[in-house]
């Protein structure tokens, strides 16, 4: 318990009252998956060889080392690409990313093996292995894995062993108001809907949609051309607080509040109408004419021709068939007047759609299309800036054959299968996030980036400062294209830099975007042991990783002192004492150290308190010249690993 309450004495009051909920919700999930179910139960529950441990051993973070030579104008964004394993990489992330009301990530998009055997997928997390054999296996072969095919009998065992615990990772990243998107098919989809549903609780589902992305005519019996998205919130109940705020902006009043995506099509008509606006100023008959001759030349699929929108008047572009009966029968029935005849216009037999005080404020605003007499209903008259948005549906028709495409044309040709579609993600992305420009999106399956190319895409339309995630540990099939080593780097981080810099594969021009991403591979895990073993650049990294994190990834390194290492956010130095060679001495503060540290922040212009970090301290205590950090405890606490156990066998 003395490590425990030592790390724990370097918490805040908020961040001791957040670890308590998690460590509540924690051991209220353990306790769930560790017992066998009632057998009295009446409720259904996924059972599986490897459940009762599945979120019963810690994950210890990782080191994440920048690599410049792969990061790519690094200064000019805020973007991470992260080369290793998701789950270690995702319990590193939550020193930054620890999910909360205002903290976390907006949106996590998991895009994992399906599990066909046809796409092979490679499995590290076996439940027959004990922790020395699996440290046996990294010793011997680097990673402890093993790939999974079509006609292993434990497949779907393997596969819910590896994706709980990313499952859950994930959701500690997501902030209260969070929303959680998987790709699936048909493979995996009845086991992954019920970890769902045990993982996130079932009253958390938003949707399933299918995206149906092409027919299979050679198929024996029924063409299944479609893959599953399920949309899981981390809190509804949260959520829905959030949309009734929405509800109070002017952008989502219209909507109430409502998830809602852009019409297709849209904007196409609006910059046709501002286009020909600006010829012809208030000539409404010539906008008109040139509106006319705009949908005339469009393509027969394009889709502002399904849009109705498309008269002209000195407001903008309307349709004037809206619908004025009250949904269901029942509605208030009073008289309106022709505004030629002067009688009675004929009512909807549903009764009137508004109460007859704002049927009369529309008349006056001239929002009602009066027909050529009395005897028929008029219609209500809607604008296209009014009704830009709508409902999204649960299937999604789009072709794959675009993703692939898309993806040639930045990467070239036979590189890689079945790539997600960009602007499908873009949407959803959009959707789930009220189009919030600095919404923050992981993606613990990176693959192709495709995530990242649709972020900068949303980005580029509307100015916003989203950020991406990607975190990508390579192919391990023989039959890749890249090398294992380089494969995040030469697939995923090469098309996000390619779209960047507008130097596609096709050498056709395309648009270049001012931002860009560092690049980190994670190291080996963050134990109190490794830190006791660390060498002192090793030792360094670790550190400045937590300061990195707590000052939104600003470069804090320091190079060329003894002791001195970094700096934080605000300029306070930060300073480590520690050899290799690992005595008492080479770990301790002393006074003739610190005098030492001292003089080179202010070599190095850094501002005092110094931030010091060392086994232990000797050194008289004086809160305006250093704060002190013991090792290991300071470091463990940040990364918030309490659990010492097991570090024997590490």
């Amino acid at each position: 318990m003395g490590h425990l309450e030592s790390a724990l004495d370097h918490l805040s009051i908020d961040e001791l009252r957040q670890k308590v909920q998690e460590l509540q919700e924690e051991m209220r999930m353990r306790n769930a998956f560790a017992g066998s179910p009632d057998a009295e139960s009446s409720d259904a529950v996924l059972q599986w060889l490897g459940r009762s441990r599945i979120l019963a051993e810690r994950v210890p973070p990782v080191g994440l080392k920048p690599v410049e030579k792969d990061s790519f104008r690094a200064k000019k964004g805020n973007h991470r690409i992260i080369e290793g394993d998701n789950l270690a990489v995702m319990a590193s992330l939550l020193t930054e990313f620890r999910g909360g009301p205002s903290r976390g990530v907006d949106v996590v998009y998991f895009d994992p093996p399906y599990n066909t055997g046809q796409d092979i997928f490679a499995y590290n997390d076996n439940y027959n292995l004990s922790k020395s054999d699996v440290q046996a296996l990294r010793r011997r072969h680097g990673r402890a894995e093993s790939l999974v095919s079509l006609d292993d009998p434990t497949r779907h065992t393997k596969w819910i062993n590896h994706m709980a615990p990313r499952l859950w990772a994930a959701r500690k990243l997501l902030k209260t108001t969070g929303v959680i998107i998987v790709s699936i098919d048909e493979h995996e989809l009845p086991r992954l809907w019920l970890l769902m549903e045990e993982l996130f609780g079932e009253k958390n589902r938003i949707a399933a949609l299918v995206w149906e992305r092409a027919r299979k005519n050679d198929a024996s019996y029924v063409s299944e051309g479609h893959e599953y998205m399920l949309i899981w919130a981390r809190n509804k109940v949260e959520l829905d607080a959030k949309r009734s705020q929405m509800s109070q902006t002017e952008q989502w009043q219209g909507d109430k509040g409502r998830w809602r995506k852009r019409k297709e099509g849209v904007d196409a008509i609006l910059i046709a109408y501002a286009e020909a606006k600006e010829q012809y100023r208030n000539n409404v008959p010539k906008i008109q004419a040139a509106l006319n001759a705009f949908f005339k030349s469009l393509p027969k699929n394009h889709p502002a021709r399904k849009i109705r929108y498309k008269k002209v008047n000195s407001r903008g572009v309307y349709n004037d068939d809206g619908n004025l009966n009250w949904p269901g029968g029942g509605g208030p029935k009073y008289k309106v007047l022709h505004p030629r005849t002067g009688k009675a216009v004929k009512p909807p037999a549903s009764g009137w759609r508004f109460q007859e005080d704002e049927m009369k404020s529309l008349i006056a605003q001239h929002r009602i299309a009066f027909k050529a007499d009395h005897t028929k209903t008029p219609r209500l008259i809607t604008y296209l800036q009014e009704m830009e948005t709508e409902v999204q549906t649960s299937v999604i028709v789009k072709s794959g054959q675009r993703a692939v495409e898309t993806f040639e044309a930045v990467m070239g040709k036979g590189i890689f299968k079945n790539p997600k579609d960009p602007e499908i993600l873009a949407s959803l992305f959009n959707l789930v996030t009220w189009r919030d420009q600095r919404a923050v999106v992981l993606d613990a399956y990176a693959g192709s980036g495709t995530t990242g190319h649709a972020v900068i895409n949303m980005n580029a339309e509307d100015q916003g400062q989203r950020q991406f995630i990607l975190i990508e540990n390579g192919d391990p099939r023989a039959a890749s294209k890249f090398a294992r080593a380089r494969y995040t780097a030469d697939m995923t981080a090469e098309r996000v830099r390619r779209v960047i810099s507008g130097k596609w594969a096709d050498n056709k021009p395309h648009a270049s975007h001012d931002t860009g991403f560092s690049y980190y591979r994670a190291q080996d895990e963050i134990t109190k042991r490794a830190i006791m073993e660390a060498t002192r650049e090793r030792l360094a990294d670790i550190i400045l990783q937590i300061v990195e994190d707590d000052s939104n990834r600003v470069d804090c390194r320091v190079e060329g002192h003894k002791f001195l290492i970094g700096r934080t956010k605000l300029g306070f130095g930060i300073s480590l004492v520690w050899n290799a060679t690992k005595t008492a001495t080479d770990q301790l503060l002393t006074w003739p150290i610190l005098e030492k540290i001292l003089e080179e922040a202010d070599t190095a212009k850094v501002s005092r308190p110094i931030h010091v970090y060392a086994s232990a301290n000797s050194a008289p205590l004086t809160e305006d010249l250093y704060r002190f950090h013991q090792i290991p405890n300071a470091i463990l606490a940040r990364l918030g690993v309490f659990d010492t156990d097991g570090d024997e066998d590490r």
